[in-house]
């Protein structure tokens, strides 16, 4: 007993110092395995678990058929990614700009009120003479383009 008197005497501030270093060490390690390691496998956490709706493969695929049909259409791709879904059309070369437009704005009719309304839609629509996109926000009504101005070559 006399021994730890002593080694308490003798080096007190070390011991004090000691025991708060091995606090902190294991705060930090607490810490690290809390936030940076986790046991969410999905890449966005906790933020969708509570999404109402999740557009199912065969709504997905009845979607790609329906704009498929439609003449002038060659070939259309859907790929939902977290809460976007990019739809991807392409179509022939013979089609005009507001005809390719007209078939996307009205093969928004495919998805439910459900999916329009928890989904951004991102639209990708390309043929020879054009590549255009547009989007369709959630809460949103209809679809907005970006601008399709042709880029004039300038010599310097």
């Amino acid at each position: 007993m006399k021994k730890l008197k002593n080694l308490w005497a003798n080096n007190r501030i070390l011991l004090i110092l000691g025991v708060i270093l091995i606090a902190c060490i294991i705060a930090i390690i607490i810490v690290f395995l809390t936030y940076f390691v986790g046991t969410k496998k999905s890449v966005y956490g906790s933020r969708f678990d509570n999404m109402k709706t999740h557009i199912k493969e065969a709504e997905q695929n009845s979607y790609i058929q329906a704009v498929e049909e439609r003449s002038g259409v060659e070939k259309a791709t859907l790929r939902v990614k977290g809460k976007t879904m990019y739809i991807r059309v392409v179509f022939k070369d013979d089609i005009k700009l507001d005809d390719a437009k007209k078939i996307i704005d009205s093969s928004l009719e495919k998805f439910s009120d459900d999916v329009k309304e928890t989904y951004d839609m991102n639209f990708t629509i390309k043929n020879s003479s054009f590549v255009l996109m547009g989007a369709r926000n959630a809460s949103g009504n209809g679809l907005s383009w970006n601008n399709n101005t042709p880029v004039e070559k300038t010599k310097e």
